[in-house]
């Protein structure tokens, strides 16, 4: 194998969020405030909730992909609709933020993710990275956890209106970098969205239930 395309949470960043806690509304109720808007917790976790719900159900209706993904920062911007306010694109992405920094309980890298990838790169080896995540935060966290400048390439489900385990999604990571499937396998800790996904495009698997640093060595013996 030469491509190593890898998921991100909880196969080579640790995570542990509530989205659904007073802890985590509670910042944005104060930004949404500052930024002339009236509103406090029940009523921004009532309104994110019913955001996704009917933003997924109308794009599922198009039939455009089997498993459609949208964008947070679209439903920040119709919450604060609801609410008499609006918010430019800028500003939902703030508001996104602010709420995952209050929604995180834990963030670390996985131990043995860098030395891993250091091994793969020199035994020639591409990495790149599909993930089932936002883009307005998840490029701040991997950089954060020093994992930005790591990979030959990355797609985030958000920027393209689908996730794991549609096919489709995979088919844009190959087709926009030039993969050979014969010669790719997917690491992640979801038999479900990265197994079923990898099965269903037509490449290896390898499950990674405790990250992808504790299957090290089985990714090293894949390299040719």
């Amino acid at each position: 194998m030469k491509n190593f395309v890898f998921d991100l949470y909880n196969t080579l960043i640790r995570i542990r969020t509530d989205e659904y806690r007073d802890e985590t509304w509670r910042p944005v109720v104060l930004f949404f405030r500052d930024h002339g808007i009236e509103t406090d917790v029940d009523a921004l976790r009532t309104l994110y909730g019913e955001g996704w719900k009917v933003r997924l159900a109308e794009m599922e209706k198009t039939k455009k992909y089997k498993f459609p993904e949208c964008d947070i920062t679209d439903i920040f911007s119709e919450m604060a609709s609801r609410l008499g306010g609006s918010f430019s694109r800028e500003l939902c992405e703030e508001a996104t933020k602010c709420m995952r920094r209050a929604s995180r309980i834990e963030m670390s890298v996985f131990d043995g993710v860098h030395e891993l990838f250091i091994k793969l790169r020199s035994l020639g080896a591409k990495l790149y990275l599909l993930s089932n995540a936002q883009a307005a935060f998840t490029y701040d966290e991997i950089d954060e956890c020093g994992l930005l400048s790591r990979f030959d390439g990355m797609l985030l489900s958000s920027e393209y209106g689908c996730r794991k385990p549609d096919p489709a999604f995979f088919k844009m990571l190959f087709g926009k970098y030039g993969l050979d499937k014969r010669d790719s396998v997917m690491i992640g800790d979801d038999k479900e969205s990265d197994g079923k996904g990898a099965k269903a495009f037509g490449i290896s698997f390898v499950h990674a239930p405790s990250g992808a640093a504790a299957v090290a060595d089985k990714l090293i013996k894949l390299v040719k």
